[in-house]
């Protein structure tokens, strides 16, 4: 009897190990949602320029096998975060877990940009002793632009073809231990700017999910010999334009429009799309993941902590809910939103410094403090954070100055906070290290007058000059850098004829190069002014209107600033801190405008 009784209790024994040791293992071997081990690894798979709706559309047998749901890049429209749907602020969004305005990355000139923040390759090699890196790039600018964190990869390889890169892929993930492998596929952007949506298209597609099928199945060997959990990732950095798919680049739902898959089922913020924000546009596509989500998820899958300062845009796509679809309310910049159901609290921090702490579930806080440049907060709920950036909303282009340095083509832009921006006209970009303080340095005999200017403009290839507030104006000499001597002056009929009694009252000003320059007034009305003559003509000031300025009329007194681009275009600031593009040859503003000015159509002038 005891023998018996011992022999059953063995079996017992036997079977509760037996069954552990099945809940442990993946119900199939591309699902690993429900593995243990400590030993946590991830493939991400970048398949470029790929349109979400395709997927659904083709036999994509490999993608089938994923979770996946729609995603959104590009950033929020209309704020600080706002970039290019192009590759490279894409792929650099997607490996540092922030938007172009922390990472710097606007285009795809990758030899003049590189990130400014820690990658994912950083981040997991200063959290986590004794891992290793495999970055496989057919594009080998993505490598260009993560530079600075490059010499932490263990294997790298960039450039030759997507089936060399699969291959290359296919090696690493079978015969090294790499604790992450991202694997980049180019073939079907490609195509997709040769030919544009259709069958060729769609065959780049499918050949490119045969290609993740063959990296899937070397992680499947793997964990027939290895007690491994792979957090496997696909996405793209793009999607296409909706008018034949053959560019991208801009903000339309369908360029904005990604995906994110994954191989676990993932968490509210993958799975449910939220309806009820502030922000809807794009057919509510924000309330859908946020292409900087991959990187915190990597995070948690490898458990390592994610810290504050780090600034990671979004909250993780695996594990507990962090902090939700942070937005601007109403693109107030000081009220923040977001969604969570935790019973905990937020922590609201401000440049990293913690300010306050809230119940989770509130979704809301109003910073009634005033805030000068830009500002970034973060919010952290249940050990993971979200943040966004906002700029001082009072902050304005208040004077405009085209330079006469015909190689560098370069033009001045004058702020309300006393700085100004050089920017590079050719680049159409701000030049590195600016806004600078305007002071008797940076701008010799102007640094006393930087809080009284309102507008400047070019009189010739080497004479400009500034309007002062008080209806005072100082002449700047461009070839020897400083205000000529006897300056300021009063303006009055001695030296600017037709214009005495209305110097206080300009707002803009902007030389024509047809011998005529123009003053826009504060109060809607202009003047023309003969530049032979050296006298505003007879008739004025006049209205600004539709009939003399097509497409303005309705902007007359909402201008800021106005300033000379080329010999087809002069450009006007709006004080609501969005621009107007106007034709001179066809003498009407383009359509299409007024829009925002931000690091997207002025990179850098409100930073």
């Amino acid at each position: 009897m005891k023998t018996k009784l011992f022999l059953k209790l063995i079996f017992l024994v036997f079977l509760v190990f037996i069954t552990g040791c099945e809940e442990n293992l993946p119900t199939n071997p591309n699902d690993t949602s429900k593995q243990t081990s400590t030993h946590k690894k991830v493939l991400l798979v970048g398949i470029d320029g790929l349109q979400f709706e395709r997927i659904t559309a083709l036999n994509t047998p490999n993608l089938d096998k994923l979770h996946i749901s729609k995603a959104y890049t590009g950033g929020i429209k209309g704020n600080l975060s706002q970039q290019a749907t192009s590759s490279g602020p894409g792929w650099t969004s997607i490996l540092t877990g922030v938007w172009k305005d922390r990472h710097g990355v606007p285009n795809n000139s990758s030899g003049t940009y590189k990130s400014k923040v820690k990658s994912i390759y950083r981040l997991i090699k200063e959290n986590k002793n004794n891992t290793s890196i495999a970055s496989i790039a057919t594009w080998s600018p993505i490598h260009e632009f993560l530079q600075n964190d490059m010499s932490l990869v263990d294997y790298r390889n960039e450039g030759g073809s997507d089936a060399n890169s699969t291959n290359l892929g296919v090696h690493q993930i079978s015969n090294s231990n790499h604790d992450l492998v991202f694997i980049h596929l180019d073939n079907v952007d490609i195509v997709g700017h040769a030919s544009g949506f259709g069958s060729a298209y769609d065959n780049a597609i499918i050949a490119a999910d045969q290609q993740l099928g063959q990296l899937m199945d070397a992680i499947t060997q793997r964990l027939a010999t290895k007690n491994e959990d792979w957090l496997i990732m696909v996405t793209t950095d793009h999607g296409r334009n909706s008018n034949g798919g053959y560019s991208h680049g801009g903000a339309t739902e369908s360029e904005k429009t990604i995906f994110i898959g994954m191989n676990k089922p993932g968490n509210q913020e993958f799975k449910s799309k939220i309806s009820n924000l502030p922000n809807t546009d794009f057919n509510g596509l924000y309330g859908y993941p946020a292409q900087t989500s991959i990187v915190p998820t990597i995070l948690r899958h490898m458990e390592i902590n994610i810290e504050t300062n780090w600034q990671l845009s979004s909250a993780p796509l695996i594990g507990v809910d962090g902090p939700r679809k942070l937005l601007f309310v109403n693109n107030n910049q000081n009220e923040l939103f977001w969604i969570s159901n935790s019973e905990n609290n937020a922590e609201i921090y401000k440049n990293n410094q913690l300010v306050t702490t809230v119940p989770a579930s509130q979704g809301n806080y109003l910073d009634i403090a005033t805030n000068d440049g830009k500002t970034t907060y973060t919010i952290r709920i249940e050990e993971s954070t979200a943040s966004i950036e906002s700029r001082n909303q009072n902050l304005k282009i208040i004077a405009c100055l085209d330079w006469n340095d015909m190689l560098n083509n370069r033009a001045y832009f004058f702020r309300n906070d006393g700085q100004y921006i050089r920017y590079n006209k050719l680049k159409d970009e701000t030049d590195l290290g600016y806004p600078k303080e305007i002071n008797n340095s940076s701008w010799p005999g102007l640094g006393a007058y930087k809080e009284l200017i309102i507008a400047a403009f070019k009189w010739n290839n080497h004479k400009g000059y500034f309007f002062l507030s008080d209806g005072r104006y100082l002449r700047y000499d461009m070839n020897a850098d400083k205000v000529d001597n006897g300056y300021p002056a009063l303006i009055n009929n001695n030296n600017w004829p037709g214009l005495e009694g209305l110097g206080d009252k300009v707002i803009g000003a902007v030389n024509w190069n047809n011998d005529k320059a123009y003053f826009f007034l504060k109060d809607g009305t202009y003047i023309r002014y003969s530049i032979t003559n050296d006298s505003a003509e007879p008739g004025y000031p006049r209205p600004i209107n539709n009939s003399n300025w097509p497409g303005l009329g309705s902007y007359a007194t909402s201008i800021s600033s106005v300033v000379d681009w080329n010999s087809k275009y002069v450009y006007f600031f709006l004080i609501d801190n969005t621009y107007i593009k106007y034709d001179k040859q066809k003498d009407a503003v383009v359509s299409g405008y007024p829009k925002n000015i931000d690091d997207t159509t002025w990179p850098g002038i409100l930073n």
